[in-house]
């Protein structure tokens, strides 16, 4: 408990302090959510992290970030595996996206969000309900996008970053800005691990004690990731530019054992190895009516389990191109293709596959009248080597019902179909395996409102959305006559409500951010087809991992150059197979603060320090696996010209 007193005593010591916390950037272009994707997805929901957030996370991954300040669901272990689940779908209906890549695993068809380093990147796009007519394949619950900016630096900066945490937890990472104005470049770099050898609470039953087993220790948990991103950025002129990035990465975990293992075979020792190879090269064309860009990229994914020898591999190249045409000030047309080759060498598969070619043409019309009303139409066809893709168009608007000077209130509304191709696991995996699959095919129903208010000294908005996500051919692993087995055996339907809300109030000197996420999401399965008779008692029932409520509700307040604030997050009890289990609702309550001393235009630093499950909670994101209990993390960060 030394580190967490460190950090209780540096929140008593900065209360004192004077100060303000983050460094201001003009920032010329935002590549994560930029108005014309935007634009040419009337009545879709698609936000930005807010920047204070991010900023607070950058020692974390992406799965924390989540967690703590959005209301989707995330189930987890203890830092080696974490997985999303937006509006009730699976991880693999979740794309996570970086420039023109999908970073999903074409052999898992998720990402872990444990491995996704939110020091590399500059902003968080999150985009709720069917994406797949903009993001492709495996878009159905959603899009994540990790944006990173362009800065078009003069010169020299940097920036320089230590963490130190609970259960040994080291983080360091370094930014280098370098340029001419029109030539840049860009390098990010990371290395971080964690011993996880946290205590908990183990309720496995010990027949010895004829009782819990108790107190325990997490042993054989560690984890070690390290990364680098190296951009290259060249402005030809005002509306022409050039861009290559590099994400290489390696990722290695023990995997964390269950309650049980944990206590009855404590030498049991598994791990798993990720390296993966990320490129993407982009031109970009606004000088004349048509604006058009050209994306290329190449991806290397490799997975090693225990040190295994059997190959688990695939390779990818990529082609973008897109146009948009303007037609009026109010009107665009944009069409495009996006093409990908995919090598698989997986040790597991039962065919010679050697190569298989997606193709989606994509076309989108946006119409905006008078100001007040923007109406957008996307078409989307994909073609997939020997396999039959769903046509997935959208439409969708956005009306600003009132407009007054203090206050907006505006509704939104979209329909639109997605799609998922099974992987090829789903597909090819022995035993399993099922080339036959379908691919997913949803539909999806939204409406919304946002009611924006600002006057001296009180800015805020308050959004309601309610959707409606209909899936047929759902994919699940069951355990049939010849063991598990891949197949399409459900119709799954999702819908609900979110609330948000985000209010700033500035008395004086004196800064406060509060905000609220709120969703109910009832998911169930509404039919079952086929031979697996045994999901008809999960009929009707919550879908598992997917809490009915989810909750988060935060609070920061900023003197000068001083920030602290807590969040607090509710997450509903879960199910968690088929049958009746569950792991109970928990709540997490997070403090946090930061302090900025300036020691000159050209040099600052920034100290930080954050103390999470204040409360001291034993609780379980995935059945049968302890979280770590009370735990902090102190950082410091140097920036200089």
């Amino acid at each position: 408990m030394k580190k967490e007193l460190l950090i209780i005593v540096f929140f008593v010591c900065v209360a004192f302090a004077n100060g303000q916390i983050i460094d201001t950037v003009n920032v010329e272009e935002v590549v994560v959510t930029g108005t014309s994707i935007s634009r040419f997805q009337a009545g879709s929901k698609i936000e930005k992290v807010p920047e204070q957030q991010f900023e607070l996370m950058q020692g974390g991954n992406l799965d924390q970030l989540i967690l703590r300040f959005t209301p989707f669901a995330i189930k987890s272990t203890a830092g080696s595996l974490a997985t999303i689940r937006v509006r009730g779908t699976s991880p693999d209906h979740t794309s996570i996206n970086f420039g023109g890549i999908n970073i999903n695993s074409m052999t898992l068809g998720s990402s872990n969000l444990s491995n996704v380093p939110l020091y590399l990147f500059d902003e968080i796009g999150l985009q709720y309900g069917s994406a797949s007519v903009v993001n492709g394949s495996g878009s159905i619950g959603g899009a994540i996008h990790l944006g990173m900016n362009n800065y078009w630096v003069n010169g020299f900066k940097a920036e320089a970053r230590i963490d130190f945490g609970s259960f040994d937890e080291e983080l360091y990472g370094t930014k280098l800005f370098y340029g001419n104005g029109k030539l840049e470049g860009v390098t990010r770099v990371y290395y971080y691990k964690k011993k996880n050898n946290f205590p908990f609470f183990n309720t496995t039953h010990d027949f010895e004690k004829n009782g819990a087993f108790g107190e325990d220790v997490q042993r054989n948990a560690s984890v070690e990731n390290k990364g680098v991103i190296q951009e290259f950025n060249y402005k030809l002129n005002t509306n022409e530019t050039f861009t290559l990035k590099a994400w290489i990465e390696s990722d290695w975990h023990e995997i964390q054992q269950n309650m049980q293992t944990n206590a009855f075979q404590p030498n049991m020792r598994k791990t798993l190895s990720d390296d993966h190879v990320r490129l993407w090269t982009e031109y970009k064309n606004e000088k004349k009516k048509l604006h058009y860009k050209l994306g290329g990229g190449y991806v290397y994914d490799n997975s090693v389990h225990n040190h295994s020898t059997n190959k688990i591999s695939t390779q990818r190249l990529i082609f973008n191109g897109d146009g948009e045409y303007k037609i009026t000030n109010s009107s665009s047309f944009k069409g495009g293709v996006n093409f990908k080759s995919i090598f698989p060498k997986v040790y597991a598969y039962n065919t010679d596959l050697k190569r298989e070619d997606w193709t989606d043409i994509h076309l989108s019309y946006y119409q905006n009248f008078f100001n007040k009303l923007t109406v957008s139409v996307n078409l989307r066809q994909a073609f997939v080597t020997d396999f039959d893709v769903p046509f997935t168009p959208a439409v969708g608007f956005s009306y600003n019902a009132l407009a007054k000077e203090k206050y907006v209130l505006s509704f939104t509304g979209n329909v639109s179909k997605s799609y998922r191709v099974p992987t090829f696991n789903d597909r090819y995996w022995v035993p399993g395996g099922n080339p036959n699959l379908k691919p997913e095919d949803g539909i999806n129903y939204e409406l919304g409102s946002k009611f924006s208010y600002c006057i001296d000294g009180l800015s805020g908005t308050i959004k309601v959305n309610a959707f409606y996500l209909d899936v047929d051919n759902w994919l699940l692993w069951i355990n049939g006559s010849n063991g598990w087995e891949a197949d399409n055996v459900q119709r799954v339907v999702s819908k609900g409500i979110e609330a948000q809300s985000n209010w700033d109030i500035h008395v004086q000197k004196y800064t406060i951010n509060t905000g609220l996420n709120y969703s109910y999401n009832p998911v169930e399965r509404a039919e079952v087809v086929g031979s697996s008779s045994g999901q008809n008692k999960a009929i009707g029932r919550q879908l598992e991992y997917v809490p009915l409520h989810r909750g988060v509700f935060y609070l920061s307040g900023i003197y000068k150059d001083l920030s602290a604030g807590f969040d607090f997050n509710y997450t509903h009890k879960q199910y968690t197979s088929q049958e009746q289990n569950t792991i109970p609702a928990y709540t997490l309550v997070n403090l946090q603060s930061s302090y900025k001393y300036k020691v000159n235009d050209d040099h600052v630093f920034r100290f930080a320090a954050s103390l999470n499950n204040i409360l001291n909670k034993d609780y379980q994101s995935s059945e049968g696996y302890p979280m770590p209990r009370i735990n902090g993390r102190l950082s410091v960060t140097y920036k200089f010209k």
